[in-house]
């Protein structure tokens, strides 16, 4: 199988670390869910405490959490740890040059689709779009190395 050369082999660096902090970002999400839904009870009084010390972020985080319930929160932690797993063994194998890497990622990259196009629908705002545009880029990026010197003629 071909590499990629130049611009191709740092695009797709770049889209592997921008996977990379997506995956971390998703595994703190999941640390805080999952502590969150043990210690439910204990979220209105973080909320108080960070509202006082002006974490907006976190105040909104907390309130989110409480809406959920525990069970949600439970739920999400297990599957946004997953899926945080699921991103960094593709950036990993990608990165090292594992092909079945490139279509693991390819399958990242569709499996966000459907939530990021409903995303746009919901929310119209150039930043929506700009990250459905990112998504789009990414996948046709790694999807054309991951084809790379893969041909429909039958081979003699």
């Amino acid at each position: 199988m071909q590499r990629p050369s130049g611009s191709g082999q740092w695009l797709l660096r770049l889209i592997v670390i921008k996977k990379v902090l997506i995956a971390l970002l998703l595994l703190l999400v999941s640390m805080a869910a999952l502590a969150g839904s043990r210690e439910f009870d204990q979220i209105s009084h973080f909320a108080e405490i960070w509202g006082a010390s002006n974490r907006e972020l976190l105040v909104q985080a907390a309130d989110q959490a409480q809406m959920l319930g525990p069970t949600r929160l439970g739920r999400l932690a297990v599957v946004s740890g997953f899926y945080a797993a699921l991103i960094l063994l593709a950036a990993w194998a990608t990165w090292v040059g594992r092909h079945w890497g490139e279509w693991l990622l390819v399958a990242v990259f569709v499996m966000a689709l459907p939530l990021e196009i409903r995303h746009v629908l919901h929310e119209q705002s150039p930043r929506t779009v700009l990250v459905l545009g990112l998504t789009l880029v990414g996948l046709l990026l790694t999807l054309r190395q991951a084809t790379a010197g893969f041909s429909w003629r039958q081979r003699r």
